[in-house]
């Protein structure tokens, strides 16, 4: 079970553990175990990275759940505005 901390329809945010891939498509990686738990909520959503951890990392990770979310935070992450 994926510790999902917040979520709403634009966003979610969660604990990426250890050893979890923060991008991809696998059992193992990030987007598959946020859609899983997000279905067992009920909530059909695409899954969009919009910044990632290092493998072997624990952390807090935000992702988009739709195009203009992940637009938007795309962009404040390279402007430097999201910490």
């Amino acid at each position: 079970m994926l510790d999902l901390l917040y979520f709403d329809s634009d966003i979610a945010v969660c604990v990426k553990p250890a050893g979890v891939l923060s991008e991809g498509d696998g059992k193992n990686c990030m987007p598959y175990l946020l859609s899983l738990e997000l279905k067992e909520r009920g909530i059909d959503a695409s899954v969009f990275v919009v910044h990632r951890l290092d493998r072997e990392t624990e952390g807090l990770t935000v992702f988009a759940l739709n195009e203009a979310s992940a637009a938007a935070l795309s962009l404040s992450f390279q402007n430097g505005d999201a910490v």
